[in-house]
């Protein structure tokens, strides 16, 4: 397992570049003796012995490109301190090769004659880190699904609750003129009326908190005005960037932005909304049978949770989401490891669970 997450990281895989490792892994589950479905960079496959339930495990391919600092050529892995340091080891790849695995020893067990009760949608996917032609694009090919596994480095800390992202564009408005002859106030100047309204941010109601999540917040990410040095701005633009969560909707907390603001708001995008699983799904239930030790939790973080809007869903894998992104990026070999016997034991927890259940109502008919 450890040598194939290294393969993985030797491959350059920066988002809408993973094909050579789209090839590698539908090469892998080929030689493994399932039948692998491609679509994109997106490559997926199913195994079980029951068409319901359907339980997805879903992790990416896709890293950001490498940043400063590092000290090492991030493309070559190194086994350092008892972990594999290279981009993508950490954020996700360790995740997609613990899933792998997990499926891959379910597999055996199978031809085996052991017993599963249900079917696994195994999906390692594109473009997450940019909500691309991910597993947005390939939902519609995997459903039915009545429960999912999103594989993001969270200390096998199952996330049931993950904020949303609405980013609203603004624009005050001003009159131009000579700034010798102009009065300094915010109805001539556009900058001064753009940071009154984002002074106001601080105060705004943001609204109750979420017992996982806090509040919503939002910053100011980019802001531009001004045409010349000896002209009063009268166009002053900027962004922002909320951060959201399931208190409240994209739409109504626009709404509520926007009026209190001078400036013109508008929604650039608000596609990606919060999404939150209930503790007592019987997907959370099956990963604390697991897991005793964990407890669920909120992510500020993005990931593609947000697809599976009305899927019970739970992000939840090895590593440790503050290395993502970093120079000299690393997981633990022990986390790897810990992470796919996590994930082969909340398969089976779920999946006994429903059989159970199942057995038990068939049970009730028949004394009836």
């Amino acid at each position: 397992m450890i040598e194939r997450l290294k393969r993985y990281v030797a491959i350059p895989s920066v988002s809408r570049q993973e094909g050579a490792l789209a090839d590698v892994v539908a090469g892998d589950l080929l030689s493994a003796g399932l039948r692998v479905q491609r679509h994109g960079h997106n490559v997926w496959c199913e195994l079980g012995d029951a068409p319901r339930p359907r339980l997805l495990l879903n992790s990416h391919l896709d890293t950001v490109p490498p940043g400063q600092g590092w000290s090492a050529d991030p493309w070559i892995p190194v086994e350092r301190d008892g972990g594999v340091v290279g981009l993508g080891a950490n954020d996700a790849k360790g995740c997609a090769v613990a899933m792998l695995e997990a499926a891959l020893a379910l597999k055996r067990s199978l031809a085996a004659g052991g017993r599963l009760g249900g079917t696994i949608v195994l999906a390692l996917t594109a473009e997450e880190e940019i909500s691309g032609q991910g597993l947005g694009s390939i939902l519609e090919r995997l459903v039915p699904l009545d429960a999912a596994l999103v594989g993001e480095p969270t200390g096998m800390t199952p996330m049931i609750a993950q904020r949303g992202l609405l980013i609203l564009k603004g624009l005050a408005r001003g009159r131009s003129g000579h700034p010798a002859n102009t009065p300094m106030d915010g109805d001539s100047n556009a900058i001064l009326t753009a940071a009154g309204d984002l002074a106001r941010l601080a105060d705004f109601d943001w609204g109750p908190p979420h017992p996982l999540l806090g509040r919503c917040h939002a910053h100011v990410t980019r802001i531009q005005g001004g045409i010349a040095d000896n002209v009063v701005p009268d166009a002053c633009e900027f962004l922002l960037d909320v951060r959201t969560t399931p208190m409240e909707s994209h739409r109504s907390l626009y709404e509520r932005l926007r009026s209190a603001m001078r400036s013109e708001l508008s929604i650039r995008s608000e596609r990606l909304a919060p999404v939150e699983t209930a503790a007592d799904a019987a997907i959370v239930r099956a990963i604390l049978r697991a897991l005793p030790a964990a407890r669920p939790a909120g992510s500020p973080a993005m990931s593609d949770m947000v697809f599976l809007s009305g899927v019970p869903a739970v992000k939840i894998g090895p590593g440790d989401t503050r290395r993502s992104h970093t120079p000299d990026e690393f997981v633990a070999q022990r986390e790897i490891h810990e992470a796919a016997a996590g994930y082969e034991r909340i398969v089976r927890e779920y999946f006994a669970a429903d059989r159970i259940t199942a057995e038990r109502a068939a049970a009730r008919g028949s004394e009836r």
